[in-house]
C-alpha cells in the first residue's frame, strides 16, 4: 500500500514538473545554445560618435562636363543614434572636382574645349539612417542605410572666363548605404557608398549658334533635344576613422 502511495506521488512529481517546463516562455528556449558572453550582438557603448573620411566621387559633369565631376573629398561627421533603429547625421565635406572649361561661342566645334580644371566645392549635409541591427552591433558589423539632402557651395574658377556658367549654391539630395564595423567599444570604421545629387543650369549661349557659323555646325547643346537644366549624380566611396562616446 505504501508502495503504491510513493509510485502515486512521483508520478504526481514528474507531471507537475513536465507541466511547468511547458508553461515556460518561447524566449527561454531561444536562449538555448548561446551563453550571454558568447552572443553575436553586443550594445552599441555610446549614442554619439565622431568621424574623419576621405574618398572618391565620380562624378559626370553633365552632358559637357562642365560641371564638377570627380575627385577627391573628405570631412567630418556627426552622428547620433536614437532609440532603436533610428541615427541622424551631420556633414561637412571639401572636395576637388575636375571639370571642363569651354568656349560655346567658338565656330569650330573642335575648338569649343579648352582644357580642364578643378573646382572646390563645400558640402554642408544632414541625413537619417536606418541601423538593421537596432542600437546593438553583430560581430561588431551596423549596417545601415538612409538618405541626406543638404547644400553644395562651389568655390571660384578664374581659369573659366569664356563660358558663362556657374556653380555656386546648389541644393544636393541622396541616398546611402554602408556599414559600421566597431573594433572595440570606442573606435569604429565606416565604409560608405553614396550618391549626391544636384542641378545644373546651363547659360542660353550653350544652346545658340555663334555669329558667322554655318548652317550645317550645330550649338553646344541642342535646344531640341535639351533642357536648360539637368539633375547629375555623383557617386561616392568613402572611408571614416570614428570614435564613439
Amino acid at each position: 500500500m505504501s508502495n503504491s502511495r510513493c509510485h502515486t506521488r512521483t508520478v504526481a512529481r514528474v507531471a507537475v514538473c513536465l507541466v511547468l517546463a511547458g508553461s515556460l516562455p518561447p524566449a527561454a528556449d531561444a536562449q538555448v545554445g548561446h551563453r550571454p558572453d558568447a552572443s553575436p550582438y553586443r550594445e552599441i557603448a555610446g549614442k554619439y560618435s565622431l568621424t574623419l573620411f576621405g574618398g572618391q566621387s565620380w562624378g559626370s559633369g553633365g552632358k559637357v562636363e562642365v560641371g564638377p565631376g570627380g575627385g577627391p573629398l573628405g570631412g567630418a561627421r556627426f552622428d547620433l543614434h536614437l532609440a532603436g533603429p533610428g541615427a541622424i547625421q551631420l556633414g561637412l565635406a571639401l572636395g576637388s572636382f575636375d571639370r571642363v572649361l569651354l568656349n560655346p561661342s567658338d565656330t569650330v566645334p573642335e575648338n569649343r574645349v579648352l582644357g580642364t580644371t578643378s573646382q572646390s566645392v563645400i558640402l554642408v549635409d544632414g541625413g537619417l539612417n536606418f541601423v538593421f541591427t537596432g542600437e546593438k552591433t553583430w560581430h561588431g558589423l551596423a549596417p545601415y542605410l538612409g538618405a541626406s539632402l543638404g547644400l553644395a557651395l562651389g568655390g571660384d574658377v578664374p581659369e573659366d572666363t569664356l563660358s558663362g556658367f556657374t556653380f555656386s549654391t546648389k541644393f544636393i539630395v541622396g541616398p546611402q548605404l554602408g556599414v559600421r564595423w566597431h573594433i572595440t567599444d570606442r573606435v569604429l570604421v565606416r565604409f560608405e557608398a553614396r550618391d549626391v545629387i544636384w542641378r545644373l543650369s546651363y547659360p542660353g549661349g550653350f544652346f545658340e549658334l555663334p555669329e558667322g557659323t554655318s548652317e550645317d555646325v550645330e550649338p553646344l547643346l541642342d535646344p531640341r533635344f535639351n533642357k536648360q537644366t539637368q539633375w547629375t549624380h555623383n557617386p561616392m566611396l568613402l572611408a571614416a576613422l570614428g570614435w564613439v562616446f
